[in-house]
């Protein structure tokens, strides 16, 4: 049975987003029962996909193992490809998609971009953007500063993918 939630589309988009990501990034993968929620309300709203139907309509609980191959159709089909086929940039742009939308946290982020970005005279615009982002996420002590430096980063992520919030 669907639960459906009042979640705004940009939400729904961050979740989308939160779900490739988990997809591409090392650990358990994405959470089923997550995906179904999202599934559902996509349908409540009529902004389904045939695979998303086919997500809506999983059972709470069913093994990601199961699920694997509806949600990464549906995510494809929703415009956030995630699967087996995906390149190394295809699966960087997914993750910067995820921290840009809100659905990924700086701190996981920063982890992730710090082990693969290369050294300084070898990066790209891009990446010396974010580095230059997250040290002053990373160097925030108060709430009020992290918040602020987290936006930030959002935002270099926001439009390394073309994307608006």
């Amino acid at each position: 049975m669907c639960r459906v939630s009042d979640d705004s589309v940009d939400t729904l988009r961050a979740e989308l987003a939160l779900l490739a990501a988990r997809f591409v990034l090392p650990g358990l993968g994405p959470d089923v029962d997550r995906a179904i929620k999202v599934a559902c309300d996509l349908v409540a709203r009529r902004l389904h996909t045939p695979a998303t139907v086919g997500v809506a309509a999983l059972t709470y609980g069913t093994p990601l193992r199961d699920a694997r191959p509806v949600i990464l159709e549906m995510l494809d089909e929703q415009g956030f490809p995630a699967g087996p086929d995906a390149s190394d940039a295809d699966e960087y742009a997914t993750v910067l998609r995820a921290v840009g939308a809100g659905g990924l946290g700086v701190g996981e982020f920063f982890g992730v971009f710090m082990r693969r970005v290369p050294a300084w005279d070898q990066q790209d615009e891009l990446q010396r953007s974010l580095v230059l982002v997250l040290d002053e996420w990373a160097q925030e002590t108060t709430q009020e500063g992290r918040s602020a430096a987290a936006a930030a980063v959002r935002k270099v992520a926001r439009d390394a993918v073309g994307e608006t919030s």
